[in-house]
């Protein structure tokens, strides 16, 4: 199930992200991608890393995973495409989750230039259609194959076709109470379920498009909605910790013979999750996000927008010369 969280927050990063451009495009007439990618950076990194290392050093020195120990190992060695991340067609166990912060900082590289590259609306949809068309057999292989991963990709494309669509797809909804749409979202995710369809394919993103545009658009005149709206802005750091948070509610839990009661453990690593995540974005990202104004124009701000790519691009020659892991 955790695979439907993965897909609801690609289509919200996609959505979200591609607001965010438009929103510049209109307001200063151009996008800035290095401006962007530097924001996007602040937003990413420190608390990717925060968790990404402290969980490495767990898995390589501590008798945590003992009964896992191959995969352990496994994704103890893959450090180097998850510190340049290209680790979308790699698997493991405690922090695999992390694939698709891999993917989506691809897809923040490459959406830039594609809406600078295309200017026309119609022309921005058709090709952004094509990708998630050319992609779409991805979402058809089994799900423990490598390249299964690289399906969401299409749940990040349903978050910007929705982002670019954003008015049109208002007039349509309007007409339907929040209590019409939230069914048909569910509706929509129990099909997607019992058919078994990949949870980054359309039918389980235009779910979570419907719910995105519900919390976007109704939560300031409902206040039922705001803590949906609340819990999206920590969404980021609830999504880094609840795997590593995941296997700790197991283990705890494993000592007193219930860790296979699904209902505990999923409302104990939910809880525990949205708390933890809301302070990492009180106590921590915040803070690196007031960062931004500083750095904006700065010489070290501005090589913050390059970060990404280049790390990328050392991934990719790492991959080409397949150097994949260190041992």
């Amino acid at each position: 199930m955790g695979a439907y969280g993965v897909g609801l927050f690609c289509v919200l990063s996609g959505y979200l992200i591609t607001s965010i451009l438009l929103k510049s495009e209109k307001l200063k007439g151009k996008i800035e991608p290095v401006t962007f990618l530097q924001r996007r950076c602040l937003r990413i990194l420190p608390a990717y890393y925060a968790l990404l290392l402290p969980c490495w050093a767990l898995m390589k020195h501590g008798s945590f995973f003992k009964s896992h120990q191959q995969e352990v190992a496994k994704t103890v060695s893959e450090l180097p495409q998850f510190l340049t991340f290209t680790h979308n067609l790699g698997d493991g166990i405690g922090i695999n989750h992390l694939w698709t912060i891999s993917i989506e900082e691809q897809f923040y590289c490459a959406l830039p230039l594609l809406l600078i590259a295309i200017q026309k609306p119609i022309l921005r949809q058709a090709v952004l259609l094509v990708a998630g068309t050319m992609i779409m057999p991805y979402a058809l292989l089994p799900p423990n194959d490598p390249h299964y991963c690289n399906a969401a990709f299409i749940a990040l494309i349903t978050g910007t076709l929705t982002a670019l669509n954003s008015e049109k797809i208002s007039d349509f909804l309007q007409r339907f109470s929040t209590i019409t749409l939230l069914s048909g979202a569910a509706a929509l995710c129990a099909i997607s379920i019992f058919l078994k369809t990949c949870p980054y394919g359309p039918l389980y993103s235009i779910a979570c498009a419907v719910v995105i545009w519900l919390a976007v658009t109704r939560t300031n005149n409902d206040p039922k909605l705001r803590p949906l709206a609340y819990v999206g802005k920590i969404s980021y750091g609830v999504y880094l910790v609840q795997m590593p948070l995941s296997l700790i509610t197991y283990w705890f839990l494993d000592r007193f013979g219930l860790a296979h009661c699904v209902p505990l453990t999923f409302s104990i690593n939910t809880i525990a999750s949205i708390l933890v995540g809301a302070l990492s974005f009180e106590l921590f990202e915040k803070q690196i996000l007031k960062q931004r104004d500083t750095l904006n124009n700065s010489f070290s701000g501005r090589a913050l927008g390059f970060l990404s790519p280049a790390l990328i691009c050392i991934g990719i020659v790492l991959h080409l010369t397949n150097f994949t892991s260190w041992h």
